[in-house]
């Protein structure tokens, strides 16, 4: 029997690595504006015309893109991981079980200091694709259609019963979150991802999506779609223009929907559809620019922030916990995003940096050594730096 390895970074998909680069830029703007709102939930000040225009702008481009976004290249991942095992004759249930539990440890850790933590998710879900990952790629797709047309409809029907939402969860939520000292901080934040993160809302419908787009990042995998990408220019810009169309049409169908209250939600949701038909425009948007040979700088600079995917969200919420939970800054929402942007340069010139040194990020490299239990050389030999 050989002996299991993680896959070699010769090995890995350089433009999977800077569609994560992209997707955690839409996570950690979003991220730090839903700190604000949490900073500003009692306030009764209306938002100046500059975060106003932030506020409508960054939730239609980036609003939910990120995490689903992420979901499709994690269950890419996995299917890379569980093809790797299954290849070299190891026992893909256990070993993919432990790996999920030792991603289930970070989440916690990271939930000490962000409530809106994505990684317990990915972890949970993660684990259901045990019951998937041997079907093929068309029995896949169709497994992932299937679940992302009736989730809306799901979605209705659980609202027609009011079981999506849970006030007094929010507000006990709030009433940790205000009272401004760590240990409070702490359990607001265990509070919210393990409490009010339960209502229905999130734990069935939000879960239904992220499988939906993790099965999708699976056969994606088994159709060898990435590996194929350059002989697949015609079909991206296809699907570019198609969910450019959808997506803008979706958008102006729910403005006209809330605007002349139609009922047309309550019978199928389009909040999902109309992120998931964006997510995939600017996704292949930037596929398209990629295979256009342009730009090579900063899709290299994107491919070294993907390689530190886990490092990198994990910082991004420290440093919100401490700077924007702790202090709480009387800032313009403006400040918050400028933050998080500031945050997200400075983390791309140092994954840079830390990339052609190292052969993983700090904490991908600590996952792999828990999951595969033996250390694997960090540091890059003299002479070894690509």
């Amino acid at each position: 029997m050989n002996s299991s390895s993680p896959v070699s970074q010769s090995q890995r998909t350089p433009i999977v690595d800077m569609l994560r680069g992209w997707a955690l830029f839409s996570v950690v703007v979003m991220n730090y504006s839903t700190i604000y709102s949490w900073n500003n939930h009692a306030s009764d000040v209306k938002a100046d015309t500059i975060s106003a225009f932030i506020e409508t702008s960054s939730e239609i481009l980036l609003g939910s893109k990120g995490w689903t976004l992420l979901a499709v290249l994690f269950g890419f991942g996995f299917s890379v991981l569980l093809a790797n095992i299954s290849a070299k004759g190891q026992p893909v249930y256990w070993f993919f079980i432990k790996r999920m539990l030792w991603l289930f440890v970070f989440a916690f850790v990271n939930t000490l200091f962000f409530g809106g933590d994505i990684l317990n998710d990915y972890a949970f879900v993660g684990l259901l694709l045990l019951f998937f990952y041997r079907l093929n790629s068309r029995s896949l797709y169709f497994a992932a259609l299937l679940v992302l047309l009736l989730s809306p409809l799901l979605q209705s029907y659980l609202g027609r019963l009011h079981l999506l939402f849970a006030p007094k969860d929010r507000d006990r939520f709030y009433a940790l979150y205000d009272l401004h000292t760590f240990p409070d901080h702490i359990q607001a934040n265990l509070f919210m991802r393990y409490k009010w993160m339960l209502r229905l809302s999130y734990f069935i419908i939000f879960h239904l999506i992220q499988l939906g787009c993790f099965l999708t990042g699976m056969a994606l995998q088994r159709s060898n779609f990435f590996l194929q990408l350059h002989k697949k220019t015609g079909l991206v810009k296809a699907v570019f223009f198609t969910s450019l169309v959808l997506s803008v049409a979706f958008y102006f169908l729910q403005q006209a929907i809330e605007k002349n209250a139609w009922t047309f939600n309550n019978f199928y949701n389009l909040y999902y559809p109309q992120i998931l038909f964006t997510m995939t425009c600017s996704t292949t948007g930037i596929m398209w620019l990629y295979l256009s040979g342009k730009l090579k700088r900063f899709f290299s600079a994107m491919q070294a922030y993907g390689r530190l995917t886990l490092t990198n969200y994990l910082t991004q919420n420290v440093i919100a916990f401490v700077l924007l939970i702790c202090i709480k800054p009387d800032w313009p929402l403006s400040w918050y995003v400028l933050t998080g942007v500031v945050v997200y340069i400075l983390q791309v010139y140092f994954s840079v940096w830390w990339t052609s040194k190292y052969h993983f990020g700090l904490m991908e490299w600590c996952w792999r050594c828990l999951s595969y239990g033996k250390v694997f050389p960090l540091k890059k030999q003299a002479g070894n730096r690509s």
